[in-house]
């Protein structure tokens, strides 16, 4: 069952220049993340220490979609998992969709405000049965919890591995890296400001 859970908050404060922020309380602490202006959250869903928010173009929706923004977290793992171990298991479910045609890249790793740890790659499924799907993430590491902000973007399929494009892909990494964890302020509500400034 898909529906929005009124956890989200959209702030109008720009990003960049044609973005917004995105701040929601994720278990132990507060996710901010930037997406661009022209996105808007589909499905939101906690459930068994899971938190999914997928975003996609306004045009779009989280059933057909050829981009999609995604925060995630996994509560609880952060004392026993590294950033690195938790994209391997990422990587590892994109292998399994496309084994022959599957490639993967780390990043960079940016340094992000209120993370100690974090992990940014690239992965790319050149056929995932009709299409493609290749994205670039970040996985953050907060004092509880795991964190991922991922950008992916369906496309035609291909017979071999996907290298990543950098004029695509390094915006949107970037992009990714405005991410930030911060500690949640009691009696604060959303827009949650502690985590805008």
């Amino acid at each position: 069952m898909r529906h929005i859970l009124p956890l989200l908050c959209l702030l109008a404060a720009p990003a960049q220049a044609e973005g917004v922020i995105i701040v929601s309380p994720v278990y132990a602490q507060l996710v901010a993340a930037a997406v661009p202006a022209d996105f808007k959250p589909g499905f939101e869903h906690e459930e068994n220490g899971s938190y999914l928010l997928e975003l996609t173009p306004k045009t779009e929706s989280v059933d057909h979609w050829t981009q999609m923004i995604t925060l995630s977290g996994a509560k609880g793992l952060s004392a026993t998992m590294a950033p690195v171990d938790f994209a391997s298991q990422i990587a590892k479910g994109y292998q399994a969709a496309c084994p022959t045609t599957f490639s993967a890249r780390a990043l960079p790793v940016p340094q992000i405000k209120g993370v100690p740890e974090a992990f940014a790659g690239y992965l790319g499924c050149g056929d995932t049965g009709g299409q493609s799907e290749a994205m670039v993430f970040v996985v953050l590491k907060g004092a509880e919890d795991i964190y991922t902000v991922q950008w992916a973007e369906h496309g035609p399929a291909q017979t071999h591995p996907m290298e990543p494009d950098p004029a695509l892909w390094r915006p949107r990494a970037d992009t990714l890296a405005l991410a930030r964890v911060c500690n949640k302020v009691e009696g604060e509500a959303a827009p949650y400001p502690s985590c805008t400034q």
